[in-house]
């Protein structure tokens, strides 16, 4: 009889775990299982406060501004909204992480793109992207254009080098990453050179002739100036030395000629006279 019971108490407890197992194991994607029973999960946009009960359905509260929740969960939080150094691409809402972006001329320097940096490159060249070690990225420029090639920066897009042999032409300027190679005609073009040549050696030999006349005629003029003021005093003093020395005066004369002088001086003292005056009033008193 108490091996009858026991075994009655046995089927019972396998009978009730295999229930159990049961039900769990046929909890959806949406349920968790507690306290042998499968219970909701939270919706997106809201996070779970308390489990389930025996008694009660799991309690699920709105994420928190700032926070969010892509999926439904069985989390007792909400996610961090990301920071953007530059902004959204699309905003973060309780539902959605939402992307960061950079602004234009930039580069983003992580894979969230939360960070960027300056775009160094210039027109014709691509940013090269390197991981680094700490998962941010580094950039190099490089060339977009193949060899032999161009940028046209107006089209945004590359072009080869003119090949000025197969065109019978002559290479003036070679092509590089920005410009195009300059052909010319070396019978059409050589000759327009040569004259234009010609036309400026004449214009400089013209203009070095009509400077070297002025500087001539302007140095003359001088010279003529001032031979001629050279003479003027010349014959000044002249004339001054033969007023006084074409007279033979006496002794009484030459001395009343001195004591005249020494009134004069004396005067021109008192009265401050030019010099000019002076030697007009002495010609007079003669």
């Amino acid at each position: 009889m108490i091996h009858l019971s026991f075994s009655r108490a046995l089927l019972i407890v396998f009978s009730l775990s295999t229930w159990t197992i049961g039900e769990t194991e046929n909890c959806g994607d949406d349920q968790y299982e507690k306290y042998g029973r499968c219970c909701k999960k939270c919706e997106a946009g809201t996070y779970m406060k308390d489990f389930c009960s025996q008694t009660r359905e799991t309690v699920c509260i709105a994420c928190p501004e700032g926070t969010y929740a892509e999926y439904i969960n069985a989390f007792d939080h909400c996610e961090k909204c990301p920071s953007c150094q530059q902004g959204f691409a699309e905003n973060c809402t309780k539902t959605t992480k939402g992307n960061c972006q950079c602004r234009p001329g930039f580069l983003c320097s992580d894979k969230s793109c939360s960070l960027c940096e300056e775009n160094k490159c210039s027109a014709g060249e691509k940013p090269i992207k390197t991981e680094l070690e700490n998962g941010n990225y580094s950039y190099d420029c490089e060339f977009k254009c193949r060899e032999n090639h161009f940028f046209d920066a107006e089209e945004d897009t590359c072009k080869p080098w003119t090949q000025c042999g197969a065109k019978g032409l002559v290479e003036k300027i070679p092509g590089s990453k920005t410009h195009d190679a300059v052909c010319i005609d070396p019978q059409r073009d050589g000759s327009d050179y040569g004259n234009a040549h010609w036309i400026m050696s004449i214009g400089f030999v013209f203009l070095s002739l009509t400077l070297f006349l002025f500087m001539f005629y302007a140095c003359s003029k001088k010279l003529r100036r001032n031979q001629k003021n050279s003479v003027a005093s010349k014959i000044s003093v002249q004339a001054v030395s033969s007023k006084t020395s074409d007279f033979h005066l006496s002794k009484e004369e030459s001395g009343l000629k001195l004591i005249i002088q020494d009134e004069l001086k004396d005067c021109c003292s008192v009265t401050h006279l030019d010099s000019s005056l002076f030697h007009q009033d002495i010609s007079c008193s003669f």
